[in-house]
């Protein structure tokens, strides 16, 4: 789901302005998830204590729409996925250490080298190729969702996902709505025209792509999760390939190895240490 949103915002184009589409499709989500929350009882007041996580967490989830949608439409879906992807990751780093208590270990430490290398290797490339504003904006998104997915945290123990989930579409229809009112673009009606199946589809994989991801980590532990979650980079870069023609430079293989390399490792590490623990107990 994830890993087809450069798809959706391509075949999107240039139809709809980045804040609107943003706004729109927080809109439906807003609207389809709040009889849920109300049936289930999980919307409830948030006390001061939790205010100023609150604030941090929205005010980067206002910012995880309109960038990528940019990005998206002015540079490869590859390569915008791979600056996203690794300042989301180094964002979530950083965060945890100053903010959330988190120790750098060697193999973060490892990790977020790597990570610093391929984002070099694929923002070099992307500066030569394309715009600096998209690239600019690809690594804005992924710093607004590595902040999103830190902060997040701070309130998924006392709060339902779905309820925070809610709480971010709100903020992301309040913040592009005033924006793309400001700037001027074109507020479009509602029709059947393929645009509109498109701004459909992207919302649908938005919706379902958070619920999958919360469900199946009932089953699954968050190690082998974020693994199969390295999968998203894979789809993106092929949906590239195969529906718009992109040409994979030697440079974004590398960069993609390093930055999937990067992010893999700490899993891979935490689950070669419970495999020990279990070989121990047996």
């Amino acid at each position: 789901m994830f890993g087809t949103y450069g798809m959706w915002s391509r075949l999107i184009g240039n139809s709809f302005g980045a804040f609107y589409q943003g706004w729109t499709r927080a809109f439906i989500i807003s609207i389809v998830l709040l009889p849920i929350l109300l049936w289930n009882k999980q919307i409830i007041s948030i006390p001061r204590k939790d205010w100023g996580w609150l604030s941090l967490f929205l005010f980067f989830t206002s910012l995880t729409q309109a960038p990528v949608f940019y990005a998206f439409n002015h540079m490869d879906i590859g390569s915008a996925t791979l600056l996203f992807f690794v300042s989301m990751l180094l964002t979530m780093y950083m965060v945890g250490i100053l903010f959330l208590g988190e120790k750098l270990t060697k193999i973060k430490a490892l990790s977020f080298l790597l990570a610093s290398v391929g984002m070099y290797v694929i923002f070099s490339f992307s500066l030569v190729f394309f715009s600096l504003l998209a690239a600019l904006l690809a690594i804005v998104n992924g710093i607004a969702s590595g902040g999103e997915v830190s902060f997040s945290k701070k309130l998924s123990g006392n709060y339902s996902p779905l309820y925070i989930c809610w709480l971010s579409w709100v903020i992301i229809l309040i913040t592009n709505t005033f924006i793309s009112l400001l700037i001027g673009e074109i507020q479009h009606s509602p029709s059947f025209s393929i645009v509109w199946l498109y701004q459909i589809g992207y919302t649908t994989v938005s919706l379902l792509g958070f619920w999958l991801i919360i469900k199946g980590l009932k089953y699954t532990e968050a190690s082998t999760g974020g693994l199969i979650g390295l999968f998203e980079i894979v789809i993106s870069i092929l949906l590239g390939v195969i529906i718009f023609k992109e040409k994979l430079n030697i440079k974004i293989v590398f960069g993609a190895i390093f930055i999937i390399v990067a992010a893999a490792l700490p899993h891979i590490y935490n689950l070669f240490q419970k495999t020990k623990q279990h070989s121990r107990r047996a």
